[in-house]
């Protein structure tokens, strides 16, 4: 089989949340940080044919780039990757020694919070938190308005940038840290945010699930 440019830039951001991968049989992947602030899930158009284990997925990214349109065969303990006269033997990591996502689907509460955001709207406040060097992006509802914000929750007096994304009349300010928000592949999102301390972002292909911190508010 071939892996798409599609699923190989789902690898690519999935080595940002985690180093490694376990690759279950179908066409689901997923991956867990190994603090598990963050969690993954995508339908991709490839259905793989068995479980294997990638203990470097930036080495294994970094393999299949050797080579031109390779043909990938899965075998029991590795996968032997081709293109003309050219091949290579992969080996299989040990499951045992990978963070995995948990085995049940992760049941998300009903959310207090929902708006949606462009990809240039999160673009923007991403590159705000670098250029004004702020650890975390807030979302704040004044009874109004919601706000995504790069910000500084712990020192009220640093600089905020602020985007309108949706109306409220509920009041709230929901903590992520900013490296966390970082993970999301660049695109829209649908977002919902439960006052129980997680939020879920959902574009047309993707799911992320993410811990607001323990100094997030929400008053109905």
């Amino acid at each position: 089989m071939k892996i798409s440019e599609n699923t190989i830039a789902i690898f690519k951001n999935f080595a940002t949340i985690n180093k490694s991968i376990l690759v279950k049989p179908g066409s689901v992947l997923s991956t867990i940080s190994e603090m598990k602030t963050i969690f993954a899930k995508v339908t991709v158009e490839e259905t793989f044919p068995s479980q294997f284990a990638i203990y470097e997925l930036s080495k294994f990214l970094g393999v299949l780039s050797l080579f031109s349109n390779p043909e990938i065969e899965f075998g029991e303990k590795n996968m032997k990757i081709s293109s003309g006269k050219q091949s290579l033997l992969y080996t299989y990591a040990d499951p045992s020694m990978i963070v995995t996502p948990p085995e049940k689907d992760i049941t998300f509460p009903s959310p207090d919070i929902e708006f949606d955001i462009t990809q240039e709207e999160l673009q923007r406040v991403v590159r705000a938190t670098g250029v004004l060097q702020l650890p975390e992006i807030t979302v704040v509802g004044d009874g109004s308005v919601i706000r995504l914000c790069a910000d500084n929750s712990k020192n009220p007096s640093a600089d905020t940038f602020m985007v309108d994304v949706g109306t409220t009349d509920k009041s709230f300010n929901m903590v992520f840290k900013a490296e966390n928000i970082m993970k999301l592949i660049s695109t829209g999102y649908n977002v919902k945010i439960s006052s129980k301390g997680l939020a879920l972002f959902t574009s047309s292909t993707i799911n992320y699930y993410v811990p607001t911190e323990s100094n997030s508010t929400f008053n109905n």
